[in-house]
């Protein structure tokens, strides 16, 4: 019923809208024709007033010679015609003839038309106008009389007021019909389609629009009306859309609000919601466990200050106050601080409290967030542990140990008025400890140095610090260090300690230090002083063989800067190709021909000539520079070797030396066939040196390289034979083609009966193991014959002749070829 009452009313107001614009549309018409109509009279007025001047010229003008003849004649009855034929003009109520003395020869006059709109007719036309004009005789121009004429306006006026009204009501009815047609018209056409579309949007539910409720009539298809259904349309699916995403993002907003809310209740974190003075007003399930409250207890109403240990509470009563303040001033700041606070066990934990005001509140509020922190102060305690101490042995670190030692000597610093103290440090590095992890494995070399931390543990005293660097490297601080000697005291139990064997995985290992040890104030006065000092005397104990400890000395300190300047000279002398190669000959005492020679390096350093290898070839080791320089060695004699054949110099085989690190450390089975490959060398044409020392230490490892040198086809030699008790047993199990022997051992052959009888049972023994047999260092023509007489293969020396550059040896070689027996 509600509904049919709304519908009734509603089709009132439509109607009393339709009359209204029905009158309102009539009225405009009528308006507009009135306006127009206006226009008209308005026009129409303004063109009789002009047509009036028109006409009364044109009468005078007809009239203007007959009235300047009877003028000029004086003739009156011609004058009276002229003036009568002037009223044939109807407006004309008065005309006058006169001469050119002013004498009136003829006039008329007629009785003016009444009118009772004189009013109106002096508004349209004014006055009733006179019209005159000047009559004129002969070329001269001569005035001979005028004609004067008075036109009667009230009788043009009402004429032409009796048209206007006909043109005004004509205009009157024809735009009532038009607007009566054109009110019609548009409710047909416009209105009532208008409240269709009307009663069709009335029809749609605001709550759910459907664009199916807009029905586009057929007549309408083409038309704007259909245009605006067809827009009406669009526009509700556009609503409707809107509505479904905005009904879509609603539900979003709060499945968020949900999750937020889960999220709140589930977090770790204590999140509550408190007033500016402390007390809880909300919070999260969190907070209860966080404060250790028990099930059916609970923080809200109290204030947070309860749950503090009471040194903590004028901390956050200041935090309130000035976060509170600070808010008064539109600003959003955090406050974040720790605290301690006491649970209801009663145990005390720290908590982490950010506090931020709560924006646009109608209330001042604040939340705070409550993080427990013990485990992460313990993880950082941890950490900080871990960043002071080595993983593997949990010793100090370097950095725990720069620390500590700064702060021993800022104490004897600080001390230095009132007593002299020192400081020793003792820098300890495993001799071989590289050896054992290259061959048995990182596994094993990690269980060595951890066995070498707990027996350095046990050696020092309460006093002393003993920590790892890196590697095999160890530093033992004597903070307070009463007598020198007590530095040589502990480094000696160092060795001690570390003399017996260890076990390792059940392998029996031995390992000795090299200690290097440094003083302070007279060996540096800092961390990085000491410990390079302290390392220097270190490389002094190990360059002596290892397993003591030396002092360090000024003459140590000199020595590692020549070492220093060397490596660097040698790194600018590789860059420079600074490097040449001698070769000394071997000559066969059966044929006493030349059976080969032997490339030995030579750096000659601008402005200071020759260096002897002595002094770089063991800094090269020591750098690892001596891998590239027998890479460089090794690429030269092969080139050495294409030139000669280039040159027709007799060919044989070049003997080279190969260093520890780069028989042991080095890919030199790769780097060889490189090279050889490289520059199309035999590989029989090169023999390879490897120290008797060398292949002792590494009989396993040496083995596998040396034989797959051998399976490159290069020749392999044993240098220096009898310096290093090699056993027979190892020495045929060993891919080699020769051996040399040292020279220590032939210089006193002819003067040393063990000398010789040593050099004898090393050339029956390697003839028995089917090896040739060279001797090195032959000096004179006894120890040669003492050699020819024992059946020596080969010889060097310089008797034969000394290393020389290659184009002096090719001429060696071309004369001793040639004149063999006569120069030997």
């Amino acid at each position: 019923m509600p509904d049919k009452s709304l519908d009734q009313q509603r089709l009132k107001w439509r109607d009393r809208l339709s009359v209204k614009q029905a009158r309102i549309a009539v009225a405009l018409t009528l308006l507009i024709g009135l306006l127009f109509s206006g226009i008209q009279i308005v026009w129409d007025l303004r063109e009789e007033k002009s047509l009036i001047d028109r006409t009364v010229m044109q009468v005078l003008a007809t009239l203007r010679e007959s009235a300047t003849q009877a003028a000029y004649g004086l003739d009156e009855t011609l004058a009276a015609r002229v003036v009568s034929g002037l009223f044939e003009y109807e407006p004309v109520y008065a005309a006058v003839l006169r001469d050119n003395f002013n004498n009136i020869l003829a006039q008329k006059t007629e009785q003016q038309v009444s009118s009772n709109r004189t009013v109106l007719t002096k508004l349209m036309f004014g006055e009733n106008q006179e019209y005159e004009i000047p009559l004129e005789t002969g070329s001269g121009r001569d005035l001979v009389g005028h004609l004067s004429v008075k036109i009667d306006t009230d009788m043009i006026a009402d004429g032409f007021l009796n048209r206007a009204t006909r043109i005004l009501t004509s205009g009157i009815l024809r735009n009532l019909i038009l607007g009566l047609i054109l009110v019609v018209f548009f409710y047909v056409t416009l209105t009532k389609p208008l409240l269709r579309v009307s009663s069709l949007l009335r029809k749609i539910d605001p709550q759910n629009p459907t664009p199916d409720a807009i029905v586009i009539p057929e007549n309408h298809d083409r038309d704007e009306l259909g245009m605006i259904l067809r827009t009406t349309r669009g526009l509700i699916e556009r609503i409707s859309a809107t509505l479904d995403k905005l009904r879509t993002t609603e539900q979003q907003v709060r499945d968020r609000e949900n999750q937020l809310t889960a999220i709140v209740q589930n977090v770790a974190d204590g999140i509550l919601t408190i007033t500016p003075t402390g007390r809880i007003v909300e919070y999260n399930g969190a907070t209860k466990q966080l404060l250790g409250l028990m099930r059916d207890e609970t923080p809200q109403g109290r204030t947070l200050h309860e749950f503090l240990m009471p040194r903590a509470i004028p901390l956050l009563e200041h935090s309130l106050e000035e976060l509170a303040a600070q808010s008064s001033d539109n600003q959003t700041t955090e406050k974040r601080l720790t605290l301690p606070i006491r649970r209801a066990d009663q145990t005390e934990i720290d908590v982490s409290i950010a506090l931020r005001m709560i924006p646009d509140a109608a209330t001042p509020m604040m939340t705070a967030v409550l993080t427990d922190i013990t485990v992460r102060k313990r993880y950082e305690e941890q950490l900080v542990y871990m960043a002071n101490h080595d993983t593997l042995t949990n010793l100090p670190n370097r950095s725990m140990l720069e620390s500590s030692l700064s702060k021993a000597l800022d104490k004897l610093k600080e001390a230095s008025s009132t007593r002299h103290g020192a400081t020793a440090v003792l820098f300890i590095d495993l001799d071989r400890f590289k050896v054992i992890n290259d061959s048995l494995g990182h596994d094993v070399g990690d269980l060595l140095l951890k066995a070498v931390a707990g027996r350095l543990q046990k050696v020092i005293g309460r006093q002393e610090i003993v920590g790892r660097l890196g590697g095999d490297e160890f530093l033992i601080i004597i903070p307070d260090l009463k007598e020198t000697q007590d530095a040589a005291i502990l480094s000696q139990a160092v060795l001690d300690a570390l003399a017996p064997a260890f076990d390792i995985k059940g392998r029996v290992l031995f390992v000795s230090p090299s200690i290097g040890i440094a003083l302070y104030p007279s060996d540096g006065e800092d961390f990085p002083a000491l410990m390079r000092n302290a390392d220097t005397a270190m490389y002094s104990a190990k360059s002596g063989g290892g397993g003591t400890y030396h002092f360090f000395t000024k003459t140590m300190n000199e020595s590692a800067m020549a070492r220093l300047v060397i490596e660097n000279d040698l790194r600018e002398a590789l860059a420079q190709n600074q490097f040449e190669l001698h070769y000394q000959p071997k000559v066969d005492l059966r044929t006493n021909r030349i059976s080969g020679l032997e490339a030995l390096i030579r750096w000659k350093q601008p402005g200071r000539g020759y260096i002897s290898p002595m002094q770089f070839i063991p800094v090269a080791e020591e750098t690892g520079l001596i891998g590239k320089i027998g890479e460089w060695v090794i690429a030269e004699v092969c080139r050495q070797i294409a030139e000669w054949d280039a040159q027709s110099v007799p060919p044989l085989p070049i003997a080279i030396n190969l260093s520890p690190r780069q028989l042991i450390e080095g890919r030199i089975t790769e780097t060889i066939s490189r090279i050889l490959t490289d520059t199309g060398t035999p590989a029989a044409r090169i023999v390879l040196e490897v120290t008797e020392t060398v292949m002792m230490q590494e009989i396993k490892k040496s083995a596998a390289i040396l034989e797959e040198l051998r399976h490159l086809g290069l020749q392999i030699a044993v240098d220096d034979f009898g310096t290093g008790y090699s056993s027979l047993a190892y020495l045929k199990r060993l891919p080699i083609n020769s051996i040399k022997i040292d020279r220590s051992f032939v210089r006193d052959v002819t003067i040393d009966t063990d000398d010789a009888a040593i050099t004898r049972t090393i050339i029956v023994m390697g003839h028995n193991l089917g090896l040739k047999v060279i001797a090195e260092g032959v000096e004179t023509k006894e120890q040669m014959a003492f050699l020819r007489e024992s059946e020596c293969d080969e010889v060097q020396g310089f008797l034969i002749a000394t290393p020389q550059p290659p184009q002096e040896i090719v001429k060696h070689i071309l004369r001793l070829s040639a004149n063999a027996e006569t120069e030997l």
